[in-house]
């Protein structure tokens, strides 16, 4: 799963600039997700007994460790296709052997797509645009592990309004409803900030 799930996130970023990463990654997931129409190559889950009731006699099931397909020599096991299929069926089907035969190679297409990404992002990407996108990839992880409360924004608003007002700042302060979220990304930012200052060690020559 954990192999999958992190091909598919880093094959996503290598391929993007730092400016259009978050709009490619919407558009995968939304082609990943939407119902297939006529002539799409994605699977089309509408097509599966998902509960079995209609199919007495359910397919063998092969190992986990069974390897189901290859990309360019790259092995893709069942387990991984396993860890996938439940993650777009939202865990109404995991067995990969339980999919129609015409189904399975186009869940095959959706698992080599990040692999045959980031195969052609590692030729082409010069290390300036890896390291962009190293850097902005482990920030955005880091950051979605620091959570802040609305207790915490408050008190980072009612600063800025005391400031505001011993300054005698002509424009009023916002709600704090209207700017609560972008209060919050700035204490993540100056959080994570801190954290990574804290053990650096930096030096001006």
């Amino acid at each position: 799963m954990n192999k999958i799930l992190t091909l598919l996130g880093l094959a996503t970023a290598l391929v993007l600039s730092p400016v259009s990463a978050d709009e490619l990654k919407n558009s995968l997931t939304n082609m990943l997700n939407k119902p297939e129409t006529s002539g799409s190559g994605m699977v089309d889950l509408g097509g599966i007994n998902l509960d079995g009731k209609s199919k007495p006699l359910q397919p063998k099931t092969r190992s986990a460790k069974t390897v189901i397909a290859t990309v360019n020599g790259q092995k893709i096991i069942k387990k991984d296709a396993d860890a996938y299929l439940k993650q777009r069926t939202q865990g109404k089907v995991s067995d990969f052997d339980r999919l129609p035969p015409g189904q399975k190679p186009r869940l095959i297409q959706e698992l080599a797509l990040p692999i045959i990404v980031l195969e052609a992002a590692k030729k082409e990407l010069s290390n300036e645009e890896k390291q962009a996108v190293y850097t902005r990839a482990w920030t955005q992880k880091e950051a979605r592990k620091i959570k802040v409360s609305d207790d915490q924004a408050i008190e980072v608003y009612n600063q800025l309004k005391k400031q505001s007002e011993e300054n005698n700042a002509t424009e009023n302060m916002p709600p704090f409803e209207a700017i609560k979220d972008r209060l919050k990304m700035q204490i993540i930012e100056k959080t994570l900030i801190e954290r990574v200052m804290k053990n650096a060690e930096v030096k001006v020559q």
